[in-house]
């Protein structure tokens, strides 16, 4: 009996977490009864429409009316249904019992059965016997409790045979059946891709019903060229209210093609709600946050996306036990056991596969990529293998998918996609490797998309913008943070103290060990690139300064005594004061603009003035001024004069010496590269943005 595939993390009242677990949010958590024993106890049902709204709940075996692409599942515990005999053995017979797919799950500690499902058609003929996949075990890569569910078409009624060394287990066994219907639009799929893509208004209506989806997944915006016509979520009608968040990562090695088993007896039109019902399905009985692949294709060569995240994104699938973080998932409608895929659908596989390769930098798709995978593959753990990047599911699980024929093809699909990949398009590659390829900037973490007026890749260390026909690649350190509105880089990445800044069109962008940033331009006359430039914009938005007239700041200007008491008392919180009638300094007037903040200074002893009893207000202040402010504004902290020693022009004697020796003490200043502070230096607007921003973070 061959397994097939099971999502990563499900539900982890049956499942137990693995290694592979590409996000917390892929499983449902669950209290008190398994899902399993639930479904055992009390079979329900539901109808779920192409928008993902559950219209009605009724009782086991009931038939409520599905209708325009909603998929309904009915729970049957197989114990109570009728056991007749059929020829070869025994089967459980659901009469009455309308469906098109049917998937079945067994006790978590029962053998992995063999399942046989048979449909009675609407013309009163018996189908063969359709086997059902088995899933595979999260933590083994075993057999599951369950099988994927399979195309049956329409039919009226199921017979269902489950055997284990000849025996009959129907008894233990819960039938999943699912009834799935034709959406307005199925008749119709409007292939989307390019610029020139268009949406019929059934998808546009699912789309509007489906507003949820843009808060848990990304949408697949406009690819780049040559990326191939699909079906899109919204088209073939995705459930976007049912699923949960998806994960990706920052690099793609494999393709691995999958059938999705059952009857290959549909029609072009029908495409669309046997993935609506493998949704179902994975999400609903399964327990998945999307459906298991990222691409699904029908055997007359139409695409279809699948997991929600993003095409143009490295979506982790659950579809390849130990290989889903890294690969890409592509399913083909039915079952390739005995039957060889038409040319049609063959095509489609090498499109899709030759496009995300490339698009990803890799132009040599028949070529080999290296993997290690855990427990429970077809290797020893820990072990480094070689693996075609275009393989099936049975090169790394123990499964018969994608079925002997389909495999057997692979030749004539790895060229083609191949042939596919020699003609794609390539400027985003060759500017790729005209910086320096993966040793400058990385892995393709986002394949080329169009955002804002750019046409992009984004790797992990930098970005290639495609504009006006010209591509052009950059070095970007914080290139997976990157956005349209920063326009592009405008200068190389540089050290300032501990994070490594990058000027771009409309900003400035900062990493270290913490964080990752962006500072959009706030001022023309602080342009991205200029020292000091984040240090007067977090000012800004601290509410310290203001500049003039909001769009300039006039960084070269001298700072004034009164206005750097007055961004003091700003940073500090503007403290609650009231200021005395009579002036603490014989030159400061309890008309002058700042005069509650010059008389808070001197009332905190952070500014006792000149020993004359002036203040100076409009006296351009020093930079050993400043530090004596800064210190005794922060409480005049532990501080030696000692510590300013590092400057060679700030003797130990002075009076300001212990104020520098703690700026220099906390990294509040730097002084200069010679070695010296200047402490008599006047200090411009954007150097007292530098010091008192690096003082908001100390105190």
């Amino acid at each position: 009996m061959s397994t097939h595939h099971l999502d990563p993390t499900p539900d982890a009242a049956v499942w137990p977490t693995t290694a592979e677990e590409p996000s917390s949010e892929e499983r449902t958590p669950r209290h008190g009864p398994s899902r399993r024993a639930v479904l055992v106890a009390s079979a329900a049902a539901a109808v779920v429409p192409a928008t993902g709204t559950v219209l009605v709940a009724a009782p086991a075996l009931a038939d409520p009316s599905v209708a325009g692409g909603e998929t309904r599942i009915v729970d049957v515990p197989l114990a109570d249904v009728a056991l007749i005999d059929v020829e070869g053995g025994v089967a459980r017979d659901l009469a009455e019992q309308p469906a098109t797919m049917i998937g079945v799950t067994w006790p978590a500690d029962a053998d992995v059965p063999e399942v046989l499902v048979q449909g009675l058609d609407l013309e009163g003929e018996w189908s063969g016997w359709i086997p059902l996949e088995a899933a595979e075990d999260t933590e083994t890569g075993e057999g599951a409790p369950g099988t994927e569910v399979g195309w049956i078409g329409a039919v009226s009624a199921l017979r269902i045979r489950a055997e284990v060394d000849g025996g009959d287990v129907t008894e233990a066994l819960v039938a999943h059946v699912v009834t799935t219907s034709e959406a307005p639009g199925d008749q119709e799929s409007t292939l989307l891709s390019g610029p020139d893509a268009t949406v019929s208004q059934s998808s546009q209506l699912r789309t509007m019903s489906a507003t949820a989806t843009s808060a848990k997944n990304p949408a697949t915006p406009t690819l780049g060229s040559g990326a191939p016509r699909f079906v899109s979520r919204a088209t073939w009608g995705s459930n976007e209210s049912s699923v949960r968040g998806t994960s990706s990562t920052d690099r793609l090695k494999a393709v691995v093609i999958h059938h999705t088993a059952g009857t290959n007896n549909y029609s072009k039109s029908q495409s669309a709600q046997i993935i609506r019902g493998i949704q179902s399905y994975h999400v609903g009985t399964l327990g998945w946050a999307d459906i298991g692949y990222n691409m699904l294709v029908d055997k007359y060569g139409q695409i279809f996306e699948g997991r929600g995240g993003g095409l143009h994104r490295n979506i982790v699938g659950a579809h390849a036990y130990g290989f889903n973080t890294g690969s890409f998932g592509i399913s083909v409608l039915g079952d390739y056991s005995s039957t060889t895929l038409a040319s049609a659908g063959r095509r489609a596989i090498a499109q899709v596969a030759g496009w995300k390769l490339l698009s990803t930098f890799q132009s040599s798709v028949t070529a080999k990529v290296s993997w290690t995978p855990g427990t429970g593959t077809r290797f020893p753990p820990g072990e480094k293998v070689s693996l075609p990047r275009i393989m099936g599911h049975r090169d790394v699980n123990y499964t018969e998918c994608p079925g002997l024929n389909l495999y057997r093809q692979f030749g004539a699909v790895r060229s083609e996609a191949q042939s596919y990949a020699d003609s794609g398009w390539t400027k985003h590659l060759a500017a790729f490797e005209k910086a320096g390829g993966s040793a400058v900037l990385g892995t393709v973490v986002k394949s080329a998309h169009s955002t804002g007026k750019y046409n992009a890749t984004v790797l992990t260390k930098g970005l290639v913008i495609n504009e006006s026909g010209i591509s052009t690649a950059y070095y970007c350190p914080t290139a997976t943070h990157w956005q349209a509105s920063w326009g592009r880089p405008s200068g190389r990445p540089y050290e300032d103290g501990e994070r490594v800044v990058q000027a771009f069109s409309f900003g400035m962008s900062a990493v270290n060990g913490r964080y990752n940033r962006f500072s959009a331009t706030k001022f023309g006359d602080v342009a991205p690139g200029r020292d000091f430039y984040f240090d007067i914009n977090d000012l800004v938005d601290l509410g310290v300064v203001h500049g003039y007239g909001g769009t300039m700041y006039h960084p070269d200007e001298l700072t004034r005594r009164d206005h750097m008491v007055v961004f003091i008392y700003r940073a500090m919180g503007s403290p609650s004061f009231t200021p005395p009638k009579s002036s603490p300094f014989s030159d400061v007037s309890s008309q002058d603009t700042f005069y509650k903040e010059v008389c808070w200074a001197a009332a905190e002893k952070i500014s006792v003035g000149y020993t004359d009893g002036t203040f100076r207000p409009a006296d351009t202040i020093r930079r050993d001024a400043v530090a004596s402010l800064l210190y005794y504004a922060a409480g005049s902290p532990p501080a030696s004069p000692k510590d300013a020693a590092q400057f060679s022009d700030v003797s130990p004697t002075s009076g300001y010496a212990t104020a520098i020796g703690w700026l220099a003490k906390t990294g509040i200043s730097r002084g200069y590269s010679n070695g010296t502070f200047r402490p008599r230096n006047r200090v411009p607007r954007d150097e007292m943005a530098a010091f008192l921003w690096r003082w908001t973070r100390e105190v």
